[in-house]
């Protein structure tokens, strides 16, 4: 189970049962040939294999040909007996070349005479390799909205909707260019469910008339505001013929194929489930637990939300760091081994086409899974699996198909061992008097109670007021650690039967610090030791709070879906982590948490607003912890003018992640809004006047907040209600 290599084996014959070449030849040799002057549109990543299997097809017919690949694509077109144009495009983000191969390929069809024929070899990365802007829209603009549809993570068909209303080549966008009515289109299918009219967003297949003209909505107001005051794209002519000649599933069946002959059992599970990143593979973990023993095969591409500032990576290296972190979470319950690869050789940046991991390799050690927790967090999954030299060797494949996963697996283990690292039973299981106890990691506080039948996973709610009701610092930072990593690898679950959310007035904390009203705590400048002890132990004191607010958000409200869990879980850990690199800061300046005063407003809120998730979204991340991002930036100067830049090398790393955490509030609040008819604008400002007037003061750092969430309109209406102060870019 450890030997990597047939499960390479099996990958390459994936492969090259999708090659461009083979399958356009094998496709076009079972039509006839045509009598008059044929010229090819060879758009996509597969450009260059697909024209050559046009050539040996159609030898003597096709009179030139206009290739629009990736600038590194391997050039495959030479002496074919026909000129052959080139342009080279920019992936997967629209640029300026991108822009100029889309100049081309309008004018290469407005020159096609009506009395001849195009052929299109359309293939996986057309939509961004050659574009062409719609009047009114700058090409920057375009290439942002494309940027950010890409970093959300949002399923194909959503973003050519979006990229649809921008565009003159998308949605039967192109057909405006052409003279002739004899057009056939090949396709290679990177697409799941090989629906023709998404692949390269569909340039020649016009939408149906009885499709909604809506602008499409895409939760940024900012983005849906423009989109609606475009005028709607022209519907072009009739359809031409389009054909699929090689996709995702003839791959898993070349697999599947390659599988049987090594005289191995093998089962296709067809595309991955829906969802993006851990969810899935969190998914695909409950299935292999119990699978029987052989190979699985998924296809297709599980989207990744992107943070700001993405390292080094793509899907397949994603999903495979996601699989190996669950399943070493699980106790590596069963032998396994595990291939994800990108079928164009190329995995995101870089020079790999995905990862592989196996028994023992790479060691799934506590080091290794705080490794692969960071490298998730950041979108570096590709240098973590340079790193411990697993990367799949990527390189040109002349065809792409999505992705592949792989999936060599051992029998099963004799007994279950889901839970086995917090039980508290003689037997390793938990159970006492045929029942199974919920075990909480060490430190948590028992729940009266909370029992379940023996085998299923405790429900998440309960481990989570465990974990709110710790007291020790520590303690509860591993709490929140495990909880996450637990949730993700599916040992949680969400339980109706868990008894209701309780108020809590005090949760789980130590006896110090000793918590004062705001106005007792002493204003001491930075220029001393103890004014920037102070400083950091009120933002630990804060960071404290905060694990205790996202564990509270996860227990209490209950009927959000399992995404709101995700969320605030990993909020959850972050917050942990940051108050440890604060703890840490602060004994290394001679105190420690505790030893100065601490107000408690941030829990107070908590309960004003216990009954309410909008207004937990809408008072807690985007009022007080916003206000974080406001000041922040002044403190981290401050420090540095003091001269401990270590110090402040500690708050701009925390400064960048709760970023990501009032952003995690801003999308539930605007969710919980709109689910109930409410406009999230004009209800978080109404909030604002009733709950907390005055209480939101300038400077605002703009950039953040935007990046947090923020619209514009509510900036300029909170410095409204502030007097008109000016925001400030933090």
């Amino acid at each position: 189970m450890s030997d990597p290599e047939p499960l390479h084996s099996w990958y390459r014959a994936a492969v090259a049962a999708v090659h461009g070449a083979h399958a356009v030849q094998a496709a076009l040799a079972r039509e006839e040939t045509p009598a008059h002057p044929v010229h090819v549109l060879a758009w996509g990543k597969a450009a260059d294999t697909m024209l050559q299997g046009a050539a040996s097809a159609w030898p003597g017919v096709i009179s030139r040909a206009l290739v629009v690949a990736p600038a590194d694509a391997q050039v495959l077109t030479s002496g074919l007996g026909f000129p052959v144009q080139r342009k080279a495009g920019e992936h997967p983000v629209p640029a300026a070349a991108s822009f100029a191969a889309g100049e081309a390929v309008a004018a290469f069809l407005r020159t096609i005479p009506a009395a001849e024929a195009l052929l299109v070899l359309l293939s996986g990365g057309a939509s961004s390799l050659a574009e062409l802007p719609r009047a009114g829209v700058e090409p920057q603009w375009l290439a942002q909205v494309n940027a950010r549809l890409l970093g959300a993570g949002l399923e194909i068909r959503a973003m050519n909707r979006v990229r649809a209303r921008l565009s003159r080549l998308k949605a039967g966008g192109a057909l405006t260019f052409c003279r002739t009515g004899d057009i056939r289109v090949l396709v290679i299918s990177d697409i799941p469910g090989d629906a023709l009219a998404s692949i390269g967003s569909g340039p020649f297949w016009p939408p149906d008339p009885t499709e909604t003209r809506e602008a499409p909505k895409t939760g940024w107001p900012d983005l849906d505001r423009w989109l609606s005051a475009l005028v709607p794209p022209p519907t072009a002519g009739p359809r031409p013929s389009h054909r699929r000649v090689a996709s995702n599933a003839d791959a898993r069946a070349a697999v599947l194929a390659a599988v049987a002959g090594d005289g191995l059992p093998g089962q296709d599970h067809g595309l991955f489930p829906d969802g993006a990143g851990h969810r899935v593979a969190a998914q695909l973990v409950r299935r292999l637990r119990h699978a029987p023993a052989g190979v699985h095969v998924w296809g297709g591409e599980v989207p990744v939300c992107l943070p700001a500032r993405p390292g080094r990576g793509g899907r397949a290296r994603h999903l495979a760091a996601e699989l190996l972190l669950l399943w070493a979470a699980r106790g590596w319950p069963r032998p396994l081994a595990v291939l994800a690869g990108a079928t164009d050789g190329a995995d995101g940046d870089g020079a790999a086409a995905g990862a592989w991991f196996a028994d023992g390799s790479p060691a799934a050690d506590s080091r290794t899974r705080k490794a692969l927790r960071e490298a998730l967090r950041r979108a570096d999954t590709g240098g973590f699996w340079d790193r411990v030299g697993q990367s799949l060797p990527g390189g040109a494949t002349g065809t792409n198909v999505m992705d592949l996963l792989v999936v060599r697996l051992g029998p099963d283990a004799p007994a279950a061992r889901a839970f086995a690292r917090c039980s508290d039973g003689a037997d390793g299981t938990g159970a006492r008097d045929g029942v199974a106890h919920v075990s909480a990691p060490e430190g948590m506080a028992p729940v009266p109670g909370a029992l379940r039948p023996r085998g299923t996973p405790p429900g998440v709610y309960a481990m989570a007021l465990r974990a709110l009701r710790v007291r020790d610092p520590e303690h509860k930072c591993e709490c929140a650690d495990r909880l996450l990593e637990a949730w993700r690898a599916g040992d949680l679950q969400v339980q109706a039967e868990d008894p209701p959310a309780e108020r809590i007035e005090v949760p789980g904390r130590p006896a110090r610090p000793a918590l004062v009203r705001p106005q007792e705590l002493p204003r001491r400048g930075l220029h001393t030791e103890r004014g920037r002890q102070a400083l950091l132990h009120a933002i630990a004191h804060i960071e404290f709070n905060a694990i205790n607010l996202a564990l509270d958000a996860v227990y209490r409200f209950r009927e959000l879906p399992a995404e709101f869990v995700s969320d605030w879980l990993q909020v959850a850990a972050e917050e942990a982590r940051h108050f440890r690199v604060l703890s840490r800061r602060l004994h290394e300046t001679g105190c420690d948490y505790g030893s100065y005063g601490a107000h408690n407003g941030l829990w107070e809120m908590a309960v004003k607003t216990d009954a309410d998730p909008m207004e937990r979204m809408a008072l807690v991340p985007r009022v007080l912890e916003a206000r974080g991002l406001d000041v922040t930036p002044g403190m981290i100067r401050r420090l540095e003018a003091a001269g401990d830049t270590a110090s402040a090398a500690v708050l701009e790393v925390i400064q960048r992640e709760e970023v990501g955490h009032v952003a995690i509030g801003s999308c539930w609040f605007r969710f919980l809004a709109r689910q109930r008819g409410l406009d999230p604008e004009a209800t978080f400002l109404d909030l604002l006047v009733r709950h907390m007037p005055g209480r939101v003061r300038p400077p605002f750092a703009l950039d953040a907040r935007l990046a947090a969430g923020f619209s514009r309109r509510e900036m300029a209406a909170l410095a409204a209600q502030a007097g008109g102060w000016p925001a400030s870019d933090g």
